[in-house]
């Protein structure tokens, strides 16, 4: 199925590398015209696009922790396509940047506490503000989609990572006070929870941390028996920002190749 997202305007946080640049790209395939939101530089995943010759793209400089930045988002967003549709919200402190160490692998009681609130700041009211500047367009439309992002390691667990999984949680039960909240205004509100991707940024936290053996342990608690790659999230991002599931809130779907199972 070609061009499920013709017209619609998907906003993409944390977009401008690895899973994010995923969804931007694949949602501009479907026909989308895709709003790259980054703190890092999104001239990369916006050039892509344009040589793709599919959707459209624009970039927007990013800053979750700041309303007003991601008010601003929101702004860009209207002024060039006039409409808010989607907004999928990627962004979340993980991997090192050139903007930040990324979260550390250590016991819960080695964290201190600007650790801990830096990974609140950026992963649950990063979230909570993008949702915000975006809903206004949604209402005025009664329509629209939004996909958190959070983790499977909410439901396996996972030692050393506490600050990060606690934050992943919070998203998780934000979707589905929103989807309450936000449903009889006619948007949606969905979470996909990845498995451990072989993105640059858990690259880059195995190497730091000498951790390689994480991902032999995921591939071994995969029912699919492999690594998962940005690639394996797409379809079901498409899915959830599509009319293909207009009928479906408050869900959270693990995207890990079975190495959870959600309860019935």
């Amino acid at each position: 199925m070609a061009d499920l997202l013709a017209g619609k305007t998907i906003i993409i946080t944390g977009a401008a590398r690895g899973i994010g640049q995923a969804y931007s790209l694949a949602l501009a395939a479907q026909g989308a015209n895709v709003v790259i939101a980054d703190i890092l530089d999104t001239a990369d995943t916006v050039a892509q696009i344009e040589a793709a010759g599919s959707g459209a793209a624009i970039g927007v400089a990013l800053d979750v922790t700041d309303i007003d930045s991601c008010r601003a988002m929101a702004a860009a967003a209207l002024d060039s396509y006039g409409r808010i549709d989607g907004l999928i919200n990627n962004a979340a402190l993980f991997g090192p940047s050139d903007k930040t160490k990324g979260a550390e692998l250590m016991p819960f009681d080695a964290i201190d506490e600007q650790m801990w609130d830096n990974m609140m700041a950026v992963n649950v009211k990063g979230a909570w503000n993008c949702c915000k500047a975006v809903v206004p367009a949604m209402r005025e439309q009664n329509y629209g989609k939004i996909v958190n992002i959070s983790s499977n390691t909410v439901a396996l667990g996972a030692a050393h990572l506490l600050h990060y999984v606690t934050s992943k949680g919070a998203i998780a039960t934000l979707s589905r006070c929103l989807a309450k909240e936000l449903g009889p205004e006619g948007i949606r509100v969905n979470t996909i929870s990845p498995g451990f991707i072989q993105s640059q940024a858990s690259l880059d936290i195995m190497e730091n941390f000498d951790a390689h053996a994480i991902t032999d342990e995921m591939k071994n608690v995969c029912a699919l028996g492999r690594e998962q790659y940005p690639d394996d999230l797409v379809g079901s991002a498409i899915y959830l920002c599509s009319e293909l599931s207009d009928f479906v809130s408050g869900q959270t779907l693990y995207v890990d190749g079975g190495a959870t199972f959600s309860g019935i």
